[in-house]
């Protein structure tokens, strides 16, 4: 996980100048993903929710991408920051899809 996030860092995702679009922020997202392995979907919404994480307060963009590991659907979710696109959360769903070829 931690390799992704400095992936993220290193294609431009947490830059401090410029907001990113929820459109943007969803394209460099996916790019990360398709590195490793062609994704099956992806979603974002676009109006921003506030988020609190300690002391941290601002507005983020949610979002998700699944791809088969495994043979398995598997579901990422993340909460992008709105004025950064900084990705403050990355989670791994696993919902035991086994898909039969």
């Amino acid at each position: 996980m931690a390799g992704f996030i400095s992936g993220l860092q290193a294609s431009g995702l947490f830059q401090k100048s410029g907001r990113l679009t929820p459109q943007q922020i969803l394209h460099r997202v996916r790019h990360e993903f398709q590195k490793e392995t062609p994704i099956q979907d992806s979603w974002i919404n676009t109006r921003p929710e506030p988020f609190q994480k300690f002391a941290l307060k601002t507005f983020v963009y949610h979002g998700g991408v699944s791809r088969l590991e495994d043979q398995q659907l598997i579901q990422y979710d993340f909460l992008a920051d709105a004025n950064t696109g900084s990705i403050l959360e990355l989670k791994r769903n696993n919902f035991n899809a086994q898909l039969n070829n």
